[in-house]
């Protein structure tokens, strides 16, 4: 049996973070990655960071001529479904090469001193006297023990720890179903004239939850779109865009098909010896989906508390804690807010009520700013008074309906509750099952996104 202070499963982003961070606290950690190394981060070719992100979380920056590296754009337009009233923001974004940048992670840990099992699968965790001391991996056809003081599951989608937790462990089993993720399809195109090149800019859809975005050809882009339920269903929402929006003229190179956990978190991160993180804690943004960096908050924080627990000799439930407390004060709520509200009113909307919306400038340039801003939801009075406004309007002219605006109100004020109930997540975790009972009528009250 081997011996390491943290045992992290998954070497992608979230777990190569997270291991880079306590590697440099002077702790041993060791991660198991069921991939092999030439094929590790290879769910999609391209994604987006947020330039700034890569200087607020000390992520590596690729620079152009690295193997990572992509593309870069800075324009951001969100447009109605009709694509005639865009909004223009500005928010640099890189593009990277998924697999390749994964990779760098990987060894950006390592530089560090975690040390990565590739082709390693887990099966199992150890228990002693009820409590998780470490976990067995398959690695080619040997299964093997690793005895970890802490075990963090960082896993993705597939949550292989936190589902084969015992049960009544202390986290949530739950398993993603359909209506819990986007599916999302990606369409690698040629664009054919050189006028409608897509270089320097993205535009989004957030009615068809779509969007057209540079790639790693300067000829051509990506069109992508993202919808619960199914592939299919994706296909029929793109087939209904294309009757209110022209895309510039191309042909198809290729698809790419994935999908990303669109639900709220597991109402507790942790139990004794135990962590979850990034997809497999369903941590992507509200806006949209994204789920690079979007964990990185809660993997910080779990660095320090994990850190703090390991030097004094108690890595319980209780004195994990902290990650709960703080994730939620810090991004949590603001995170819980945002999907209350854009599920109630994306679901109730119609096409003409949402072309409304950007016509008469209740959706705003600084009213997307504040929603797109990644938490912390907070637009100026002014914003609010003039999307008021022109709700009002919309009303006494036929524009919006009254059903609309109550589901819209009520989606605000469910939003307002659920942040409030996330900011008071309980310090003890003795309150933790009256907090949970509340949550959960909350969350049945705001719904899933449609």
């Amino acid at each position: 049996m081997k011996q390491t202070d943290v045992a992290i499963i998954g070497a992608a982003t979230s777990g190569s973070y997270l291991a880079k961070l306590l590697a440099e606290k002077g702790l041993s950690v060791t991660v198991i990655e069921k991939a092999p190394k030439e094929m590790v981060g290879s769910k999609y070719d391209i994604v987006h960071i947020e330039t700034k992100e890569f200087e607020r979380f000390g992520i590596p920056r690729p620079a152009q001529g690295d193997a990572s590296w992509a593309f870069e754009f800075s324009r951001e337009q969100t447009a109605d479904p009709m694509n005639r009233y865009p909004k223009e923001g500005y928010n640099p974004k890189v593009g990277l090469h998924m697999h390749e940048y994964t990779v760098l992670m990987n060894e950006w840990a390592e530089s560090s001193g975690a040390k990565i099992i590739y082709e390693a699968q887990f099966k199992e965790f150890i228990l002693t006297d009820g409590k998780i001391t470490g976990l067995k991996y398959k690695k080619r056809g040997r299964l093997n023990s690793l005895d970890a003081s802490v075990v963090v599951d960082c896993s993705g989608i597939p949550a292989v720890g936190r589902r084969s937790l015992p049960d009544g462990y202390g986290v949530e089993k739950f398993a993603l179903q359909g209506d819990d993720m986007f599916y999302v399809v990606l369409r690698y195109v040629k664009i054919k004239n050189e006028a409608d090149k897509v270089t320097d800019y993205s535009r989004g859809w957030p009615f068809y939850k779509s969007w057209i975005a540079p790639c790693q050809d300067p000829e051509g882009a990506i069109v992508g779109i993202g919808a619960c339920h199914s592939f299919e269903h994706c296909d029929e929402v793109y087939a209904e865009m294309l009757k209110t929006v022209e895309l510039p003229e191309h042909e198809l190179n290729y698809i790419e098909k994935g999908f990303t956990p669109y639900r709220r978190p597991p109402y507790s991160f942790v139990a004794d010896n135990f962590v979850v993180s990034g997809d497999a804690a369903c941590l992507t943004k509200p806006m949209n989906g994204e789920g690079v960096t979007s964990s990185m908050v809660h993997l910080g924080i779990a660095a320090d508390v994990i850190d703090q627990a390991l030097r004094t000799g108690d890595t319980s439930k209780k004195a994990l804690w902290k990650i709960n407390t703080e994730y939620n004060r810090i991004q949590g709520a603001d995170f819980s807010f945002l999907r209350a509200l854009l599920t109630g009113v994306v679901n109730a909307a119609t096409l003409e009520e949402f072309e409304y919306a950007f016509e008469s400038g209740m959706i705003s340039d600084e009213l997307l700013s504040s929603v797109t801003a990644g938490g912390d939801f907070d637009p100026a009075a002014r914003v609010l008074l003039n999307a008021a406004y022109h709700m009002i309007t919309g009303i006494a002219s036929g524009k919006v309906s009254k059903k609309t605006v109550g589901a819209a109100l009520d989606a605000l004020k469910n939003g307002g509750e659920v942040k409030e109930l996330y900011l008071a997540f309980p310090e003890d975790p003795e309150q933790y099952a009256r907090w949970c009972m509340k949550a959960e009528n909350l969350w049945k009250k705001i719904g899933k996104l449609k």
